[in-house]
């Protein structure tokens, strides 16, 4: 016991010796900072402004870039080419893998997709067609309630003569092909409806020698009016008298009644 009491004393006189003097001071105190090394070197560093500027001009640096909203323009081209994308992998699925059956389903897609394009065109041409044709069917019934008009007059003559002076002579043998009609009617030689054509008033006709020049007449006011050609002078009087010969043989033919 008294042997550990003595060398609990000397370790603890040990550390005092030490701790006071014992040991440099280096040893068991904080380093001392030199002077020098506290200084700063406050001399400014100068920049080539050149590398700078190129540094500014650089996209890659520039941190602060304007994000742009895209247009609806840009938006729908975008889905556009989304679409077309997704219907590309849709026809063209399975195509990689060299399978037999994803080239016979690549084939009936197409067929599908030429059979609905032909069937818009012909939905389209029809409608297209029937629109032509009602709009067509419209302007006749103008034309004719027009026409129908005209032979109401009591003197269709006169307008004849007016459009003679105005050397209009297309329009002149229309009034004298109506004439001829409005005096067909009012002999009942003909039943004049708004929808029926020339060559059913032919048909009507029983006389010869009033089809002959009606035949005549019709043809000749359906290649001028429709055909849109013109007259002169000479071939409508010709017309004209031909027109006035159709009346004398009506009066001849309710005379001999």
């Amino acid at each position: 016991m008294e042997i550990k009491t003595k060398a609990i004393r000397l370790f603890v006189f040990l550390l005092l010796f030490l701790k006071l003097g014992g040991l440099p001071p280096a040893l068991y105190s904080a380093p001392i900072l030199q002077k020098e090394s506290l200084q700063l070197d406050t001399t400014p560093i100068e920049f080539d402004k050149s590398i700078i500027e190129s540094y500014k001009t650089d996209d890659n640096y520039n941190y602060f870039k304007t994000i742009v909203e895209p247009s609806a323009w840009d938006k729908f081209k975008n889905w556009l080419n989304l679409q077309w994308n997704k219907f590309l992998n849709w026809l063209l699925s399975g195509i990689e893998e060299g399978n037999l059956w994803n080239y016979v389903a690549l084939i009936l897609k197409i067929l599908v997709i030429i059979g609905i394009g032909v069937l818009i065109i012909w939905l389209f041409s029809k409608y297209y067609s029937s629109r032509q044709k009602t709009s067509a069917q419209h302007q006749n019934l103008v034309n004719l309630s027009e026409e129908e008009q005209l032979l109401r007059q009591k003197d269709l003559l006169s307008l004849v003569e007016e459009a003679e002076q105005n050397e209009n002579y297309r329009l002149a043998s229309r009034y004298l092909f109506l004439n001829t009609l409005k005096h067909l009617r009012e002999k009942k030689i003909i039943d004049y409806q708004f929808q029926k054509t020339n060559s059913d008033y032919k048909s009507e006709i029983t006389q010869d020698i009033i089809k002959t020049d009606f035949n005549y007449l019709s043809r000749l006011y359906e290649f001028v009016w429709y055909g849109d050609f013109e007259l002169n002078v000479s071939d409508f009087k010709k017309i004209k008298s031909r027109s006035e010969n159709l009346i004398i043989n009506l009066k001849n033919l309710k005379a001999d009644g």
